[in-house]
């Protein structure tokens, strides 16, 4: 014979698809409502709303022992605060609390209920009388405010959201770590600093965010190194931490791949100008991604299909691209870093992999030309040293395999490299003495 409590959860699904095409369109009038409101202002950026699910109605009846609190399954709907839930997003964690003081503005007419609407439309109902943010269960601040939508003379139930971006990618985290986790008790306390310090992190991110868009909003000012340099290493250390914790639940043991992180979103941010908005849109772009990564399950076992019918006619960036199409699959860092690459780019696995040996090409070929600046030296000479030393460097590539081919580090000392052997050479002047000179110091590193 079935619990009681299975049989009320039973029922109260029933009672939920029953009224589904009607749930539905509550949700779809309310979210039109909030966008069409908010469409117009700069720091909005999207409203997202969903009617409850049968697994998360079933769960929260569970977790929440609902079963004893109410008498019936249609007493139970009649009273979930979220049986629609409704969000606002926005850029910043600021926009928040300003986007809030617009719908009170907005709603500003009180009912008998105690409840306030806006005449903008008569049928939205919310609980402006509670202090926000309102403060969770984990300890942190979140705006949601308790609404009803009246529809042929029946109230709806709704949860109404706001949350910026940084708070969006926390939120995701902490449902998955701590609100779905039933095994964390012994670690309680452990998991409670991890998730503070994810958050501050986060604050971090959205501060620095927030002064990079001032800047770019003001003409004249240029966008601050350390401010660009803070976001990339929070978007590392974020990215670090969702791979950090996938590897270790596949493998059973932490694999230290800040290098790979640090490479990939410094790789990223190099793509695009410094000081354009396309640096913010990146950022945004980006932190969309990681949310995603967060909750996506990636086979980290599973060899990587490296296209074999990628035909390059430059030597460089074919020596490169027939290298790494041996090693994909050995090695576990370059492995890694094209499947994180995969997932954070955006077009097919040969776009992404030309783009990237592109710009590689680019980019070490720019640092040797630089570091021909101030010597005076024929573009046939030029073009024969850079030739060999990129030949150097592909050759290189076949017996250090490593992502720090990408690095900061790697063109700096590239660029050192050929400048300090033409000073070596510059009083005899002798194009095979700059080469052999680049050799030997290539070796020594």
């Amino acid at each position: 014979m079935q619990l009681e409590l299975f049989r009320f959860i039973d029922e109260s699904i029933d009672l939920l698809n029953s009224n589904i095409d009607e749930l539905i369109y509550v949700e779809k009038l309310i979210d039109e409502f909030f966008t069409n409101t908010f469409s117009t202002k700069d720091h909005f950026m999207d409203v997202k709303s969903r009617v409850k699910e049968e697994s998360s109605l079933k769960e929260k009846i569970i977790r929440n022992n609902l079963f004893m609190q109410y008498d019936s399954p249609e007493d139970l709907l009649n009273n979930l605060s979220d049986l629609i839930g409704v969000r606002i997003e926005c850029r910043f964690i600021g926009d928040e609390k300003r986007i809030y003081r617009e719908i009170t503005n907005l709603f500003r007419i009180k009912n008998d209920n105690g409840l306030y609407y806006s005449y903008l439309n008569e049928n939205i109902f919310l609980n402006l009388d509670e202090e926000q943010p309102t403060l969770q269960k984990n300890g942190f601040q979140i705006y949601k405010i308790d609404g009803e939508y009246l529809y042929e003379g029946k109230s709806y139930n709704f949860e109404l959201q706001i949350k910026s971006l940084v708070n969006l990618f926390w939120g995701e985290i902490d449902h998955k770590i701590l609100y779905k986790n039933f095994n964390y008790s012994g670690t309680e306390m452990f998991l409670s600093e991890i998730m503070s310090s994810i958050k501050e992190n986060l604050e971090m991110i959205d501060r620095e965010l927030m002064m990079l868009y001032n800047h770019l909003n003001e003409p004249s000012n240029n966008v601050s190194e350390n401010v660009m340099k803070e976001i990339r290493t929070s978007l590392s250390k974020g990215l670090n931490d969702i791979y950090y914790q996938k590897v270790r639940n596949e493998f059973g043991f932490p694999v230290d791949f800040k290098l790979t992180s640090n490479t990939i979103i410094n790789y990223l941010f190099m793509k695009i100008p410094e000081k354009d908005e396309a640096y913010i849109n990146e950022f945004i772009r980006i932190l969309n991604r990681l949310k995603f990564l967060d909750s996506k399950y990636i086979d980290l076992k599973k060899q990587i299909e490296f296209p074999v019918d990628l035909k390059f006619q430059d030597p460089f960036i074919s020596s490169i691209g027939n290298k790494l199409s041996e090693i994909i699959n050995i090695d576990f860092s370059w492995n890694l870093f094209f499947r994180i690459l995969f997932d954070l780019e955006e077009g097919s696995s040969e776009e992404i992999i030309t783009n990237l040996l592109v710009f590689l090409k680019n980019r070490y070929s720019e640092v040797i030309n630089i570091a021909f600046s101030n010597f005076e030296i024929t573009e046939k000479n030029k073009f024969e040293i850079n030739k060999y030393t990129m030949g150097l460097i592909a050759d290189r590539f076949d017996f250090t395999s490593s992502i720090k081919l990408i690095s900061d580090k790697s063109l700096a000392q590239t660029h050192n490299i050929v400048k300090n052997s033409i000073i070596e050479a510059v009083d005899i002047w002798d194009v095979d003495e700059i080469k052999s000179l680049i050799k030997q110091k290539f070796d020594n590193l």
